[in-house]
């Protein structure tokens, strides 16, 4: 049998997910582009999105547990398209926006391939 080397545990990847969803609520206000609604709306209904997700994963920060932490890997690892692509293409214009959500989309990826897959 052999098994692979991932440095992230469950708990640091939960760790990790609440501290860039956190960073992606505030980043509005703390980089200046809450003048932009629109972005600010999609910045913020992607925090609540995320951690709707953290809030029923079967994992050490999730509350309900009722999907298993093996989708919630899924669905990090198919997401990033959201948080780039979207961004992109409508909020170009709206200071950081972009900038931010694609560094947590590419953050979410990286969180979901470096964590250890539970057995």
């Amino acid at each position: 049998m052999t098994t692979t080397y991932s440095p992230f545990s469950i708990k640091f990847h939960a760790i990790n997910d609440l501290v860039a969803l956190t960073f992606l609520l505030v980043s509005p206000w703390l980089l200046g582009y809450s003048e932009y609604t629109n972005a600010t709306k999609f910045a913020v209904a992607l925090f609540f999105i995320g951690m709707g997700l953290n809030v029923v994963t079967d994992y050490p920060l999730g509350i309900l547990k009722k999907v298993p932490f093996k989708w919630h890997r899924i669905v990090e690892f198919t997401s990033p398209p959201l948080f780039i692509g979207i961004p992109w293409y409508f909020f170009r214009d709206a200071g950081a926006m972009p900038w931010v959500a694609s560094a947590v989309g590419v953050g979410a990826f990286m969180n979901a391939l470096l964590t250890r897959p539970t057995s």
